[in-house]
């Protein structure tokens, strides 16, 4: 793989890492307001951590998958990113109920199932951009 291919891999990786950065620091900004509004500001940062390393690494997978020269390699590749996200978040749920028990902190989960959405919403446009662009070079 030559350094232009590197570049455009990385490239397609840019728009979690903006909005991993920009929804930390709104967290860390408004930090008060959203603890008024009864979220845990912690339960949010991890949460939205988790789901932003899961993200890059089924990304990676992805990528992989659609670069791979047989369609059980592509399969593979990509059952992999799927069931990795689904399980790293279904794992960090049930530990999180399973620790927080009565503290349960739902705006807080339910703002990370948004997150959910939004990067896999992103994850997939970068991916379409990233494939496009490949087949266009």
């Amino acid at each position: 793989m030559n350094i232009n291919e590197r570049l455009k891999k990385n490239r397609a990786a840019l728009p979690l890492v903006i909005v991993y950065s920009i929804s930390t620091a709104l967290v860390i900004l408004g930090k008060q307001k959203l603890q008024q509004w009864g979220v845990d500001t912690t339960v949010l940062i991890l949460g939205n951590l988790l789901l932003f390393l899961v993200s890059l690494a089924s990304l990676l997978l992805y990528q992989r998958a659609m670069s791979h020269p047989t369609t059980i390699g592509f399969l593979r590749n990509t059952y992999s990113g799927l069931f990795l996200k689904l399980l790293a978040c279904i794992v960090a749920v049930l530990l999180y109920v399973l620790l927080a028990k009565e503290h349960l902190n739902k705006p807080a989960l339910l703002t990370c199932i948004f997150l959910y959405f939004l990067y896999t919403l992103l994850e997939m446009r970068s991916l379409l951009q990233w494939n496009k662009a490949r087949r266009n070079a």
